[in-house]
């Protein structure tokens, strides 16, 4: 049987310590400086990883902050792509978020082909990293059969041994980490390990857990040669040479299992002893830009020494540890702490039956003002179409700090934490656990900041006629994502609006605007810049196992979806009157201005204040610098009793904008007192919705000849348009193929109460138990994933 034996003998840290520059600056100032600027973590629910012919991808984004922990607010722009398995990008599309969150959906074409396909987030301002923040998932789409992907090769494996902290140090006790994978990059689990010394004496015996990893203790003596020996299920050996132990230096032990504190040991043998006390030996624990320094210091002949860190002390989450002799680095190693960790408890109930539709109760822990942005897929109890390796808390938590493919990340975050996952997690961070960050790029690669946040489009314009010297401004009407508004023309004709939000395929209309006021059509050239880089997704095993088999052999029978549903999409357009609209983030009736009051009140912030009865603070500074100077970040209120303001459904970032919103231009206003800005929810302060009007009134001296006086224009480039999800109409759900491969339904957001409880209504597809896949993110930055199965009467 061919066999591919690798051993590793130091992690990738290690091997360019060699190659460090020389450097007078400290650990502790060079990892401050190399993270100062704030980097965002993605992650895509996907409401499913397997798709049909037929369906469409559904999901929902939420953006992190990891250098505050919270949910970033950062990016407004998200691209979104979808490559095939040999890289070739099928679809690509901009999507709109606000407060860390985008949904979206896309429609599979039918010229794609059956196989595996790579969904691909990213955000501008990742480009400013060497290290790739971008959130890669695996899916799988069927056009009308796929079959599993057969290996034809032999099997062959791979066994590797890993010294905790990098190497093995002889005569003194180490950790030694080990992990045997296959050559489709998966752990092989196996019982009988041994240890034999150059006579062929067994010294020691191991074994794995399920992913084929593992760790033993182990005091090599100096001189004799070691080989691990390895006997699998299928009575087929492995046998492996240790690596060369050190005749100097220092090993790393850490025992991460108790409750309230780590123990860090550290040993060494007769050879190092006399030369260090003469050393300056410290140990670094960082995370992100923050790190503390902990001396180490051995008395005469001290050969092993422990120290036991607080959790409290530690970072929430992974911390680096790195031991440096003065400023170079000598080991490292990760671990996970779980002090500040809450797996926040969503409760998921049945409450009964009504009609077609099952109502379902869920309840949100109740914390002071903390909301909770969630998604949910329902799906059949038996699904075998839910099969994504990575929840939000591995995707967090996890991938943004370790190197390479992890088999199944979301065991190691279970709805509630138990001391055999932590076990097996430190079992990961010491064998495949090494930091995506080596010391020579901290020390040496500063990043520049070089690509923004993208927050909306630029669009720019040039008046045609430049002879007519009269026109100092053009007039933006109103559109689905944009307010009316007044801009000004230089010299050329030429104007600019930035942070400009247009949908993709939506009509943007323009007039010019004479000095005394009145409205003309003059040709306009319009562009719409994205500033966006694109790049080519590389499929490596360090990011995505590409080794991995295909979907399970799926063959669609011909009567699954009903033939109506095949048919190309059909949209219709038109404006519902607005107090009809149904909306759960519209309570009650509408605010309906009368002529009096547009004719009395000019601008809609008197007519808030005067008739309404809301205060807004407009000369308050509405930015924060979430770890950016203001003018580096367009912001969010300041201040926390101030309620969330949308115009035309699109969340005002900086509410002085309603300074340039005439009440006139105004349809209606509606006013939820104890709303959230997600949505509704736990904690509010109120939320104002104002919806501007599309034609203007009789009394409006822009309206006389309206369509003589702008021009229109329909954007290539564009947001996606978020549509309400609808599930294809199967023949019957009855099938067995529903059972395995069937949608029921797709929540991208969960309005909540004020007692933090929430009523999901989902199709009754009279399956006898259903699964719900949520997850999502608190306002104060908590991750919540969680998997609930439902048995249903």
């Amino acid at each position: 049987m061919k066999r591919q034996l690798l051993i590793v003998i130091s992690f990738l840290f290690i091997l360019s310590l060699s190659a460090q520059e020389t450097t007078q600056i400290s650990p502790e100032e060079a990892n401050a400086q190399y993270f100062d600027i704030p980097r965002e973590t993605v992650y895509v629910h996907l409401n499913k990883s397997t798709y049909l012919h037929g369906e469409e991808i559904w999901f929902k984004e939420y953006t992190y902050d990891r250098k505050n922990n919270l949910p970033s607010r950062f990016t407004t722009n998200l691209n979104v792509e979808l490559f095939d398995d040999k890289g070739n990008e099928v679809y690509s599309g901009l999507f709109l978020g606000y407060y860390g969150s985008t949904q979206g959906n896309i429609k599979i074409d039918s010229t794609w082909a059956s196989g595996n396909y790579y969904l691909r987030a990213s955000t501008n301002w990742m480009n400013n990293f060497i290290e790739d923040d971008s959130y890669v998932q695996k899916i799988s789409i069927v056009n009308k059969s796929i079959n599993e992907t057969t290996n034809q090769q032999e099997e062959g494996y791979d066994f590797q041994l890993l010294p905790e902290g990098g190497y093995m140090v002889s005569d003194t006790e180490n950790t030694i980490g080990f992990k045997l994978i296959n050559n489709r990059g998966y752990g092989v689990s196996f019982d009988n390990g041994s240890i034999l010394d150059d006579q062929g004496i067994v010294v020691g015996s191991f074994k794995s857990n399920q992913f084929g990893i593992g760790k033993f203790k182990f005091k090599p003596r100096s001189g004799i040669k070691y080989t691990a020996v390895l006997v699998l299920d299928n009575k087929s050996e492995i046998k492996v040479p240790f690596p060369q132990a050190e005749s100097k230096g220092i090993a790393i032990r850490i025992n991460n299992l108790y409750e309230d504190n780590v123990i860090i040991e550290f040993n060494t043998n007769a050879n190092t002893v006399d030369a260090l006390k003469d050393n300056n030996y410290y140990l670094l624990i960082h995370k992100n830009n923050a790190s503390k320094r902990i001396a180490i210091n051995f008395s005469p002949g001290q050969i092993s020494k422990a120290i036991s860190i607080q959790r409290e002390e530690l970072y929430s989450g992974i911390n680096t540890v790195t031991l440096f002799e003065d400023n170079t680095p000598v080991l490292e190693r990760l671990l996970f702490n779980r002090i500040d960790e809450t797996y926040t408890d969503i409760k998921v109930t049945y409450l009964k039956t009504i009609n077609d539709s099952l109502l379902l109760n869920i309840k949100a822990p109740q914390k002071d003002n903390i909301a909770y942005n969630l998604s949910v897929s329902v799906l059949p109890g038996g699904t075998k179409s839910y099969t994504h390796q990575d929840n939000i808390h591995s995707a967090m938590l996890l991938n943004p700090y370790i190197k390479g493919f992890v088999e199944n990340p979301k065991y190691y975050f279970p709805n509630k934490s138990t001391r055999r996952k932590a076990y097996d997690l430190d079992l990961l961070l010491i064998t495949q656990g090494w930091s995506r960050y080596n010391w020579n790029t901290i020390f040496n690669q500063k990043p520049k900041k070089m690509y923004d946040f993208n927050n909306g489009l630029t669009l720019k314009g040039k008046l045609q006629n430049t002879k007519n010297k009269d026109i100092k401004q053009v007039y933006l009407y109103p559109t689905k994502k944009n307010t009316s508004r007044l801009i000004d023309v230089d010299s050329e004709g030429a104007f600019t609006i930035k942070n400009f939000y247009p949908e993709k395929g939506e009509v943007i209309s323009i007039s010019a605007v004479k000095s005394n006021g009145k409205f003309v059509k003059e040709g306009t050239y319009i562009q719409i810049q994205s500033n966006r880089l694109k790049k080519p997704l590389i499929l490596t095993a360090s990011n995505i196992n590409i080794n991995e088999r295909g979907a399970l052999d799926v063959l669609i029978p011909e009567y699954f979806f009903d033939d109506a549903e095949l048919l190309d999409e059909v949209i219709i357009q038109g404006r519902k009157r607005q107090e009809e609209v149904d909306f759960d983030f519209l309570k009650g009736k509408p605010i309906q201005i009368s002529e009096k009051e547009r004719d009395i009140f000019i601008n809609i912030t008197d007519y808030l204040t005067q008739v309404v009865g809301i205060r807004l603070n407009l000369n308050t500074d509405t930015r924060t610098t979430s770890g950016l100077p203001p003018d580096e970040f367009s912001g969010i209120p300041s201040n926390p009793n101030a309620p969330v303001v949308y115009v035309d459904d699109i969340q005002l970032i900086d509410i002085s904008v309603l300074l340039s919103i005439r009440t006139r231009d105004v349809e209606n206003v509606y006013y939820d007192r104890f709303g959230s800005g997600i949505g509704g929810g736990v904690g509010g302060n109120g939320v104002i919705r104002i919806y501007s009007k599309k034609t203007f009134s009789n009394t409006n001296s822009v309206s006389s000849g309206l369509a003589t006086k702008l021009s229109e224009y329909t954007t290539k480039k564009g947001f996606q348009p978020i549509k309400e999800f609808y599930n294809p109409i199967y023949t019957s759900y009855q099938d067995p193929f529903f059972r395995d491969f069937g949608t029921i339904h797709w929540q991208p957001y969960i309005n909540f109460d004020s007692k933090g409880v929430a009523t999901l209504k989902i199709p009754d597809t009279f399956t006898k138990n259903i699964r719900l896949f949520i997850e999502g993110m608190g306002t104060d930055g908590s991750l919540i994933s969680k998997m609930e199965m439902i048995e249903l009467e």
